[in-house]
């Protein structure tokens, strides 16, 4: 009886570890690895790199983004895309940043934005081909690890 008492207790233990892990928050390094995991090179670049409208802000709801060019190995890409990443730190604040119309205010020249929101990050996956993005499939699959 002993010895299943101390077994219930640390299967309990091992369930509460598992379940704090499960909640933890996303990082940008996190969905970088995602994204490189389903087969893209992901590049860390400066926001003056990507190309925004004049007097356009990519910043939303006072968070800059962590911004990345995505490629496919080995292709010669026309048009570079990007992904942009807008970490917060909690929950609750990534979805106010989502209800307060900001994202439907970020404008890319000649890009269109495939938006996911997952625990606390907005993730854009900025495309050229607005009907069927380049990479929506690896992106997805990416954020579906989450």
């Amino acid at each position: 009886m002993r010895i299943f008492l101390q077994l219930c207790c640390i299967s309990i233990s091992l369930l509460m570890v598992l379940s704090a892990c499960g909640n933890r928050n996303i990082s940008a390094e996190d969905v970088q690895k995602a994204l490189q995991h389903q087969g893209l090179e992901v590049t860390k670049i400066n926001l003056g790199t990507a190309e925004q409208y004049e007097g356009s802000s990519l910043q939303l709801n006072g968070v800059f983004p962590e911004a990345f060019e995505l490629a496919l190995p080995a292709a010669d890409m026309a048009n570079r895309e990007f992904v942009f990443i807008y970490e917060y730190s909690s929950e609750e604040e990534c979805k106010s940043a989502n209800q307060s119309g900001g994202i439907s205010s970020l404008r890319m020249v000649d890009l269109h934005p495939n938006i996911r929101q997952k625990k606390n990050v907005v993730v854009i996956y900025w495309s050229h081909n607005k009907e069927n993005p380049l990479m929506i499939n690896q992106f997805t699959k990416a954020m579906d690890e989450f």
